[in-house]
């Protein structure tokens, strides 16, 4: 009886290890999702601010970043800092595209986003913060459609391998 009592013990614990695991990866596709948001919506803002105020690269990162949470708000805050500290701008946008989860290629379309603010003449600008913005959001939207679809599939994946595992112990 000790026995029984045990393995199903260790069962239960498996299928929440399962679950837990299935969870994480569910978070890391919702969390992919939210980066693409946030890009978009601080694409939409510099856009706006530079269009008509003229307000300094600094100053619109760290007003936006205020209060978010997230990935691109961390990494947009940190590259506004090095901005701040003097670093330069191609290898701040480097390191901080390097420290997100993104995929290789997304990871160089981020850093060439960050690099390229503020380097051209202000109607160019404009015009490639507003075609960033629009790959951000078919990017939201690709993440979104995987979020829905892989990350709940993988989460009931992770539950019914615990089951199983529940099932074989027990």
């Amino acid at each position: 009886m000790g026995a029984d009592f045990a393995r199903l013990i260790a069962g239960g614990l498996l299928a929440l290890i399962c679950c837990y695991g299935g969870l994480l990866v569910k978070r890391h596709y919702a969390e992919r999702e939210r980066f693409y948001r946030d890009a978009e919506a601080f694409a939409a803002r510099l856009k706006s601010e530079i269009a008509s105020r003229k307000t300094p690269l600094p100053a619109i990162i760290s007003e936006f970043c205020e209060g978010r949470k997230g990935e691109f708000a961390r990494r947009v805050s940190a590259f506004g800092e090095k901005l701040r500290g003097g670093a330069a701008q191609d290898g701040a946008a480097k390191e901080e595209a390097e420290e997100t989860h993104l995929r290789k290629d997304e990871k160089k379309q981020f850093a060439d986003f960050l690099a390229a603010l503020g380097k051209t003449a202000l109607r160019e600008q404009i015009a490639e913060i507003a075609r960033a913005e629009g790959e951000f959001a078919a990017k939201r939207a690709s993440c979104a459609e995987e979020s829905k679809r892989l990350g709940g599939m993988y989460f009931k994946l992770a539950v019914l391998v615990g089951i199983a595992l529940i099932v074989m112990l027990a």
